[in-house]
């Protein structure tokens, strides 16, 4: 080794000893400088210059000390008792509907009970009560589960009227009902802290109809807006008239020209005078809101006396129901209906897991009821899900309890985004204390919103159509499990 290189060596060595003590400095230091970069140069003799640069990062060792969320203590099974009354018209004019709303409701129950109660651990007991489709029996039921029963829950209702009836009962006995498949926008409205609903308002059904009718319809039929002919027919009941009012007020927004707007009695024996009415407006879409027995009052009597359309729309009850379908038989294939979705949907818009559980749940009803479960078993059981395995078990790890109030505040702080229940919307209560429009409110009704209490804002109606004895959702496209046949094929009687 020569003289040169040998100092070369012994500065390059001087310098990393240098830097080692700045860097032992430091890392004793409480405080940590930035990187940086030390340049030394050295000249060894003549001419030879030896330039060293060595960059630093200062670096101090930190320890954190981490505390997990402590696991909830959960009340022994002994301690929690859940008892939920189901309050529906078992028999009467609104049976068909309520029977398969309720055995929807207690499906879910008794899986939930299966798998061991609600966090799986405590079971629920329920009282099914038959309001007979009486609004008088209703309110008399509803205070019997509540005073005699001692339920903590009503979970009701199918039909409006049943609905306003029972509610108030149990407001004034500060006791939660929670609506699993009445629609009347009026409920939501009255202020009431005790009333939950997490399905779809009435309004928001006559919305998405015309809504459907803009997006699907009139591409279809090669029409403009301006040129469709549109008439809306209802029972003039809370529920009828509620989602006529939603037709109307859309398709006037849309400028969608209104042909016949007309509601007849619910009890009525004969629509043939409402028949020629509409044989002489010429609709090329028909838009009705009734129950079981006038749906099919009118398509009976429609087809007696040659009324011919494009497009029948139904909003939920006598549209959705198998015995509809039943009594009419293939006179109802092609038939659209607006309601919360039916059990057959696209599973892939879900969470992974809720399709295994609404599959469970279709063939239990199969097997039970002897037939498909449609829209409103569907709401039955969807709905009370939700309250047995988001609600009841937010109010017992949260509050520690299971009575009215602690389910109220854990409702209220539920936010399930899209794709988080079985009916595809989300659920978000509109609280006392900030009174909301819906969705589909917020672009119908901009100049005049609702203000709702207890109502699940994002919730929303989607359209199906009956085919081969199913009703399969069509639209939104992203819940569509089948693309629409529009206009009726030449096979239908009422095709024209």
């Amino acid at each position: 080794m020569s003289a040169k290189t040998s100092s070369i060596l012994t500065v390059v060595l001087v310098v990393l000893i240098v830097v080692a003590g700045v860097v032992g400095y430091f890392a004793g230091s409480s405080a940590v400088p930035p990187p940086k970069t030390v340049t030394i140069t050295t000249t060894v003799g003549t001419p030879t210059t030896i330039t060293t640069t060595i960059t630093t990062t200062i670096t101090e060792k930190v320890t954190v000390t981490i505390t997990p969320t402590p696991t909830p203590t959960l009340p022994p099974p002994e301690k929690v008792r859940i008892k939920l009354g189901l309050l529906f018209p078992l028999t009467g004019a609104w049976a068909p509907l309520g029977t398969d709303q309720m055995t929807g409701a207690r499906i879910a129950i008794d899986m939930v009970n299966e798998a061991g109660g609600v966090l799986g651990r405590y079971k629920v007991e329920y009282v099914v009560a038959d309001c007979k489709s009486d609004v008088s029996v209703a309110t008399t039921e509803a205070e019997r589960l509540i005073t005699m029963e001692k339920v903590q829950v009503i979970i009701g209702s199918y039909a409006s009227p049943l609905l306003l009836a029972a509610s108030e009962v149990a407001e004034r006995y500060k006791t939660i009902y929670w609506e699993v498949g009445a629609i009347t926008d009026s409920a939501t409205l009255r202020g009431f802290k005790y009333l939950l609903r997490p399905q779809p308002i009435g309004g928001d059904f006559g919305f998405q109809s015309v809504l459907f009718i803009r997006d699907v319809v009139a591409k279809a039929l090669g029409k403009n807006l301006s040129d469709l002919r549109v008439a809306i027919i209802f029972e003039d009941g809370p529920y009828g008239t509620s989602v006529a009012a939603g037709n109307k007020l859309m398709a006037e927004k849309l400028g969608i020209p209104i042909v016949l707007y007309e509601g007849y009695p619910t009890a009525t024996t004969d629509l043939s005078s409402l028949i020629m009415k509409l044989k002489a407006a010429r609709p090329d879409v028909i838009l009705h809101t009734g129950y079981y027995s006038d749906t099919v009052l009118f398509f009976r009597q429609a087809k007696e006396l040659g009324l011919k359309f494009k497009a029948y729309i139904a909003h939920g009850a006598g549209g959705g129901l198998p015995a509809t379908y039943k009594a009419l038989g293939k006179d109802m294939e092609f038939m659209f209906n607006v309601d919360p979705p039916s059990p057959y949907l696209n599973y892939d818009a879900l969470k992974p897991e809720l399709k295994e559980v609404l599959l469970k749940f279709i063939d239990r009803f199969k097997k039970e009821r002897g037939y498909e479960p449609m829209t409103h078993a569907h709401m039955g059981f969807a709905h009370t899900w939700i309250l047995l395995n988001d609600v009841l078990p937010l109010a017992i790890t949260k509050y520690g309890s299971v009575d009215p109030e602690s389910i109220r505040l854990a409702a209220l702080e539920l936010n399930i985004p899209e794709g988080g229940t079985t009916m595809g919307y989300g659920v978000k209560f509109a609280p006392p204390d900030k009174p909301e429009d819906t969705l589909l409110g917020k672009i119908g009704r901009v100049e005049k919103p609702q203000l709702h209490i207890g109502q699940n804002i994002l919730s929303y109606p989607v359209v199906m159509q009956w085919r081969e004895g199913r009703l399969l959702v069509v639209y939104p496209e992203k819940f569509a499990a089948a693309k629409p046949v529009i206009p009726l094929p030449p096979e239908s009687p009422y095709a024209g």
